[in-house]
């Protein structure tokens, strides 16, 4: 969010800002992006819950398997 105005009414200071826009969103809307790119059509095609899901379940199946790698815990007791 950027600061649009600040009016000072007395000892206070009253601020007002534009509205919150994702990083995604300002990228739209500046003059970087050439036409050509699709970014709203690849932005479409994931879905952020099922792309957690996902990699929650890489995490899970990572620990498993060096779980099963390493001997019982895997430290060393500490002297």
């Amino acid at each position: 969010m950027k600061l649009e105005s600040k009016v000072k009414a007395g000892s206070k200071e009253i601020k007002k800002y534009d509205a919150p826009r994702s990083p995604y969103q300002l990228l739209l809307e500046s003059e970087a992006l050439s036409p050509e790119v699709e970014l709203r059509r690849l932005c479409g095609l994931y879905n952020p819950v099922q792309l957690q899901h996902t990699v929650n379940k890489a995490i899970l199946a990572l620990r498993e398997a060096v779980a099963s790698q390493s001997p019982s815990s895997g430290r060393e007791p500490a002297a």
